[in-house]
């Protein structure tokens, strides 16, 4: 599934000269926590969000530094905090570097995204421009509208055993050397040895998520194997 599919077309947005108060009004009317700021063309300028207009002059949240940080302080990071803080425009506080997300992303380049920057949200571009955006709540709506495993209906339990153990002798976490599969009416039997609690959750839910897998029996022990056994 690509970005484009999911993404949301009615964005509120703003233009650069949209005063600070009507979009500080427009995210509290329509409950959202960001405003992409377009330029006349359709391309994205910047984004106000929530955290650009936590520190204001009108409600008294501007930061009070110490005359003697003032002193070695930067001039022009002092002057750039003070067009944030007191601003009237977008442009003015507006975060002009946005992480964005290509139309024909993979969702999985997109919760990327959104979990490694901690963001709330992605605008979605073609030919450079912004044509939608991507919340994680839209991600959060995609897979409440998958269908779950059991949906899929019955696999034969031959079929489902041989499929199980590929999927086990695949994963990095774990050592399959010790465990075997018994299924029997889509019902999988876990046998065997674990190295930890870890891998053991990880297992079921391996095996759980599995098209035809009805339910699991997990019989495993936790630990380390003896040498001999090696």
């Amino acid at each position: 599934m690509k970005a484009h599919e999911i993404m949301t077309t009615a964005v509120v947005t703003a233009k650069p000269e949209t005063p600070v108060q009507e979009i500080a009004a427009l995210m509290t009317a329509k409950r959202i926590s960001g405003v992409p700021v377009l330029g006349t063309q359709g391309h994205l300028l910047g984004m106000v969000s929530q955290s650009d207009l936590l520190q204001r002059k009108e409600i008294g949240t501007v930061p009070r530094h110490k005359w003697w940080l003032r002193v070695f302080s930067d001039p022009d990071r002092l002057a750039r905090e003070y067009s944030k803080t007191h601003g009237m425009r977008a442009q003015d506080v507006m975060t002009r570097h946005v992480i964005t997300v290509q139309a024909d992303a993979n969702l999985n380049e997109v919760a990327a995204i959104l979990d490694r920057s901690k963001i709330k949200r992605v605008p979605v571009l073609r030919d450079g421009k912004m044509v939608g955006l991507i919340a994680r709540s839209d991600l959060v709506k995609v897979l409440s509208q998958t269908a779950s495993a059991e949906a899929t209906g019955n696999v034969h339990d031959g079929d489902l055993q041989r499929v199980l153990n590929d999927k086990m002798k695949s994963q990095p976490w774990l050592d399959a050397s010790f465990l075997n599969v018994i299924v029997e009416n889509g019902t999988v039997q876990l046998w065997g040895l674990v190295s930890s609690d870890d891998q053991r959750e990880a297992l079921r839910t391996l095996v759980e998520e599995t098209a035809g897998v009805k339910k699991v029996d997990d019989r495993l022990s936790v630990g380390r194997p003896a040498m001999g056994a090696i």
